[in-house]
């Protein structure tokens, strides 16, 4: 039986407030951050994507141009991206995490872990995996509407799920080897 009409009505509400909250929960802990929720997604996505043109990445990330620019200026300038020519194209480049920004991604994961955990201090493991398992199949569901595939790792086999362990190669084995098991999300907004 399909989704109601009531019932994706509600979803969209609830993942809207979702979307929201985080939102204010990541500003309350951006006052330990020296980057901002933007460059960190934008760490994630190429930590996990590899390196991608400008003009694909606002594409798979939803930012415009001016605003993608000024964050890879800042993450350029600290050192956490770099551009090099695009093999394909020599007008174009490409954009990659560096190895400093791979710790940064780390590091940003390990604390907001933290974080986390400290927030589901009332909760047992199998709730939070059950919560885990629902909020990313529904990110499947999106993902596979818009043609695209994960970047980030597919739990449930053992893997480290750090940014610095996804690549091409390991993001289509995991993609193949999907079941009830689904991915770990990272977002970019």
């Amino acid at each position: 039986m399909p989704v109601s009409h009531d019932t994706a009505v509600e979803l969209v509400r609830d993942l809207l407030e979702l979307q929201r909250v985080m939102k204010r929960v990541t500003k309350t802990d951006a006052g330990q951050r020296r980057l901002n929720p933007t460059a960190i997604a934008l760490l994630y996505y190429l930590a996990g994507s590899g390196a991608r043109r400008a003009t694909v990445m606002a594409s798979e990330t939803g930012l415009g141009p001016s605003g993608l620019s000024r964050q890879l200026a800042g993450l350029e300038e600290a050192g956490l991206v770099e551009r090099s020519p695009d093999p394909e194209d020599g007008r174009a480049a490409l954009v990659a995490i560096t190895e400093r920004g791979r710790e940064q991604a780390r590091a940003v994961l390990e604390q907001d872990a933290q974080r986390l955990a400290v927030r589901l201090e009332d909760w047992d493991e199998d709730r939070a995996r059950a919560s885990r398992g629902a909020i990313n199949e529904i990110t499947s569901v999106f993902l596979s509407s818009l043609g695209e595939e994960r970047t980030t790792s597919c739990p449930g086999h053992g893997e480290d799920t750090a940014p610095e362990h996804r690549d091409t190669t390991d993001r289509e084995h995991t993609d193949h080897e999907h079941t009830d098991r689904e991915h770990e999300e990272g977002t970019t907004g």
